[in-house]
């Protein structure tokens, strides 16, 4: 499956730039991009990354990994590659900060809490966005190429840990003048 690029509408006037693809052997080219295009280019304090996983419809092993910088968002389907990317499990462990929102063992009352979060942070627009999403459609993670519909719920719920994290940091350090 070639990789895709593309645009999606993240809320109001903002749109994430966003790279799809299950080709192992592409990673290490867009992940250095990601590396020296934005995060060497960033000031320290925004050097983090949003990261998101979809899993497999057994909820066994992941089937998406979503990472996210400001407004770009790289989409890789996991459990449609060939399983073979030492270069993202590098990327993974090289001591970047990774925000990302782990419901796991709190599902219910955590996916309320991130909406309302997401609602008072960022915009009105992600209160429903996870309620939104057709549930047919969370067992699709593991199907080629994903459908666009998976495509924005995904590149949307990267862009939301990333920029929860970022915001979350403003109040935390004072860095409203950063804004």
């Amino acid at each position: 499956m070639p990789t895709r690029f593309g645009e999606v509408l993240a809320h109001g006037k903002t749109k994430l730039d966003v790279v799809y693809t299950n080709e192992s052997r592409e990673m290490p080219y867009f992940l250095e991009q990601l590396n020296e295009r934005w995060l060497d280019a960033a000031m320290d304090h925004e050097k983090f990354l949003g990261l998101d996983l979809e899993y497999t419809v057994d909820q066994r092993g992941v089937a998406v990994i979503q990472l996210c910088f400001t407004h770009h968002v790289l989409i890789f389907q996991w459990a449609s590659s060939d399983k073979h990317c030492p270069e993202l499990m590098d990327f993974l462990r090289s001591g970047i900060t990774f925000a990302t929102v782990d419901i796991t063992n709190d599902k219910l009352k955590m996916r309320t809490s991130m909406a309302h979060m997401a609602v008072a942070l960022i915009d009105e627009e992600y209160g429903d966005m996870k309620t939104n999403f057709p549930k047919s459609q969370h067992k699709l993670w593991e199907k080629a190429p994903l459908d666009r519909i998976n495509i924005e719920y995904a590149a949307k719920d990267a862009y939301v840990s990333y920029e929860l994290y970022r915001k979350i940091r403003v109040v935390n350090y004072g860095q409203r003048h950063l804004e």
